[in-house]
């Protein structure tokens, strides 16, 4: 048998290294697109902070919220960006801005206007009027029932939100489950929220194991 040398052309070692290194970066960034979609469409994840809500979620909790095609409905869960509202005005104090010049000039922002989740329920849509009445939460005049989520007293703020108090238009009114240590809608510093700065709906817990679930009224 004779032995036959074999050559291999530096030229093609280049381009399929060329080739490989482009399949692997093409990749990437279509998995990144992809992740992309999904966190700002589909659904995201968020860690409970805090005991606002709690006997419904514990500080530590790890929740799915899910995003397409929602629908804000009474006593959802929900998450909201509690900044939202201040940094929108900011943008507008600067003369307005478009989605990408918000997104260059929101890593110059003060830390107080970017984004601050809260987790918090619904208990006023737009156009209702929320009151507090005997300590109790009325919604359109009727006691709004809360049995399963929570037993104790719900009190008014001392600030200039006053009751009762008709939710605008675009807007939800919210509070935590646990009333005494929640700062939402009752306090002036958060307010009735845009309907623009809820990310999603709370629907599922993924942990801790022991309480892994779907998330219910």
């Amino acid at each position: 048998m004779n032995n036959e040398e074999i050559n291999v052309n530096p030229d093609v070692k280049t381009f399929n290294l060329k080739k490989e290194v482009f399949e692997w970066f093409y990749t990437i960034v279509i998995a990144i697109i992809i992740a992309f979609v999904i966190k700002a469409f589909l659904f995201d994840f968020v860690v409970v902070d805090g005991p606002s809500m709690h006997p419904t979620l514990v500080h530590g909790d790890r929740l799915i919220i899910t995003k397409l095609n929602y629908k804000p409905q009474l006593q959802d869960i929900i998450v909201l960006d509690a900044h939202y509202k201040n940094r929108e005005a900011y943008y507008n104090d600067l003369g307005g801005m478009n989605a990408a010049e918000k997104f260059f000039e929101y890593f110059s922002l003060p830390q107080g206007l970017k984004h601050k989740y809260y987790v918090k329920r619904i208990v006023g849509m737009p156009g209702q009027v929320v009151d507090i009445i005997n300590n109790k939460v009325y919604v359109d005049g009727k006691e709004l029932d809360e049995n399963n989520y929570y037993k104790g007293e719900t009190f008014e703020y001392d600030s200039n939100i006053s009751f009762p108090f008709t939710v605008s238009e675009g807007h939800v009114f919210v509070m935590g489950d646990n009333r005494p240590q929640s700062k939402d809608s009752r306090s002036s510093d958060l307010g009735e929220v845009p309907m623009d700065a809820i990310l999603g709906k709370c629907t599922f817990r993924i942990l801790p194991l022991k309480s892994i679930g779907v998330l219910k009224h």
